[in-house]
C-alpha cells in the first residue's frame, strides 16, 4: 500500500513542481503572488520527503528543492530564487522517476508518466488556487491536460490488460473499471467550473485531488 502511495505523490509531486516552475519563471505574476508560489513549493518538499522510502533518489530532488525554498523569499519579492537549484530539482525529479520505472518495466514506466500529467496537473492546480493565482488560463489548460490524461491512461492499462494471459487479465477487469471509474469522476469534478462558467474553489479542487488520486493508486497497483 506504501509504495503505491509513494508513486502516486511522486508522480503528482513531479508534476505539479513542472507547472509550478513554469508558471514562477514565464508567468505574468505580481510579487505578492510570487511571495506565495515560494511557500507553495514547500508542499512539493513535502511531498518528495514522503516518497524518499520508496524511491531513494527522491532524496536529491528534496534536498535542491528545500534548498530553494529556503533561499527564496515568501513576502512580496520581485526575485525567483536561486533558479539554477530549482532546475536541477526538477532534473533529479525526472531522474527519480526514471530510477524508480526501471525496476517495473516499460509499461508501469508509461503509466507512471501518465500520472505525471494527471495527478501532477491537479496538485498544481489546487497549489495555485491557494496561492491565489490570477492566471486565468491555467484554470483552463490543466483540466483540459486531466483530460488527456486520463485517455492516456485508459489506453496504457489496455495495452497492459492485452498483454497478460486471459486468466491474469480478467482478474484485472474490476481493478482497471474502477480506475477509470475514479478518473472520469475526478475530471469531471476536476473540470465542473468551465461548464459553469465560475472561478475553480479549492474545496472542489481537494476532492478532485483526492479522487484521482485514488483512481492513480488503483491503476499503479495493476501494474506494480
Amino acid at each position: 500500500m506504501y509504495e503505491i502511495f509513494s508513486a502516486v505523490t511522486l508522480a503528482g509531486v513531479l508534476g505539479a513542481q513542472a507547472v509550478l516552475t513554469l508558471v514562477l519563471l514565464k508567468g505574468d505574476i505580481c510579487p505578492g503572488q510570487r511571495g506565495r508560489l515560494h511557500k507553495a513549493f514547500w508542499f512539493l518538499v513535502a511531498g518528495w520527503a514522503v516518497t524518499i522510502p520508496f524511491s531513494p533518489f527522491s532524496a536529491l530532488p528534496f534536498i535542491t528543492l528545500g534548498i530553494f525554498s529556503l533561499r527564496s523569499k515568501s513576502g512580496k519579492t520581485r526575485q525567483s530564487g536561486p533558479v539554477p537549484l530549482l532546475h536541477l530539482s526538477n532534473g533529479f525529479g525526472v531522474l527519480a522517476l526514471l530510477m524508480s520505472g526501471v525496476e517495473q518495466g516499460l509499461l508501469p514506466t508509461l503509466l507512471m508518466l501518465s500520472q505525471v500529467l494527471l495527478v501532477g496537473a491537479i496538485t498544481a492546480h489546487c497549489l495555485l488556487v491557494r496561492a491565489r493565482s490570477r492566471l486565468q488560463a491555467f484554470h483552463r489548460i490543466l483540466p483540459v491536460i486531466g483530460v488527456v490524461a486520463a485517455m492516456l491512461t485508459a489506453v496504457t492499462l489496455a495495452v497492459g490488460s492485452m498483454m497478460l494471459e486471459p486468466d491474469a487479465a480478467n482478474a484485472l477487469v474490476n481493478s482497471v473499471l474502477m480506475s477509470l471509474g475514479l478518473a472520469l469522476a475526478g475530471v469531471l469534478v476536476w473540470a465542473s467550473h468551465l461548464l459553469r462558467q465560475t472561478t475553480p474553489h479549492i474545496a472542489q479542487l481537494c476532492v478532485s485531488l483526492i479522487v484521482i488520486g485514488c483512481a492513480s493508486g488503483v491503476a499503479l497497483s495493476t501494474m506494480i
